[in-house]
């Protein structure tokens, strides 16, 4: 199946599930998000993560990142958190409008810094938190 051919139900957000930060975050976000539908979290790792990746563009297939995936569109490391927090509730929605405003480069540079400490910094976990129960995620208030 290819992933980026077929319409997706909801966006995708492919996160390192083995990093502490990306689980972090990703329950952080799932917290404050305007709508519960709004996205599905997936480890990288997990096999529909992996076949999903396979479907990308070499170079994106290489990336250490997290992918936010949305119908036919592959964002990748800042890119991809600003489409997180935009479907996040205020003020993390404003947050986006701010950070977008900075040069891609630049904020680019500051995702590579904190993605090569992240698991220094957060730790790490034996596995994703969101494989157990993919077909719920959102399901709940």
């Amino acid at each position: 199946m290819s992933y980026l051919g077929d319409r997706l139900e909801r966006p995708i957000l492919l996160l390192d599930g083995e990093c502490g930060l990306c689980n972090k975050f990703a329950s952080f976000m799932h917290s404050r998000l305007r709508d519960k539908q709004a996205v599905q979290f997936l480890g990288i790792e997990s096999e529909i993560g992996q076949s999903m990746i396979a479907t990308f563009q070499d170079d994106l297939q290489q990336m250490d990142t997290v992918y936010f995936v949305d119908g036919m569109s592959v964002k990748t490391k800042s890119s991809a958190v600003i489409h997180c927090l935009k479907i996040m509730r205020f003020p993390y929605r404003f947050m986006s409008l701010v950070v977008w405003l900075c040069p891609k480069g630049i904020r680019n540079v500051a995702y590579d810094f904190v993605a090569k400490r992240r698991r220094s910094f957060f730790g790490t976990s034996d596995s994703c938190v969101w494989d157990a129960f993919p077909s719920n995620h959102g399901a709940e208030n």
